[in-house]
């Protein structure tokens, strides 16, 4: 999946929903409640929300964090690459990169699910 295909569908807010639910699952399987108040309009708004809960679960159980970056297929590697290349705080990093990959992930299926009725 092009990087390029990911900031399109954030410019356009394509597949956000779809991004939402896929957020709340994996949140959930790791014993969070991602509760975003619905509806969810923009990117910017679920980055906004999701730097918070980062920002939370840093304070209270920064386990879950590692459990999150584990299930949803973030290596400590592509973390660290990409703390060495950002301005961008600890929380701001994580979180947008949780966000992204959600997105990725949703792209992917969908591109494959369409693949497959072709």
């Amino acid at each position: 999946m092009y990087l390029e295909e990911v900031n399109n569908s954030i410019e356009k807010n394509s597949f956000l929903n779809e991004t939402v639910e896929q957020l709340e699952k994996d949140f959930l399987m790791v014993g969070v409640n991602f509760d975003v108040p619905k509806p969810v309009l923009s990117y910017s708004s679920l980055f906004n929300f999701t730097i918070h809960l980062v920002d939370a679960l840093q304070e209270k159980d920064s386990q879950k964090i590692l459990n999150l970056l584990y299930r949803i297929d973030l290596s400590e590697e592509v973390v660290k690459n990409e703390m060495k290349q950002t301005d961008l705080s600890f929380t701001e990093m994580i979180s947008e990169m949780i966000v992204k990959r959600e997105l990725k992930k949703v792209i992917m299926y969908y591109y494959y699910s369409n693949l497959e009725n072709q």
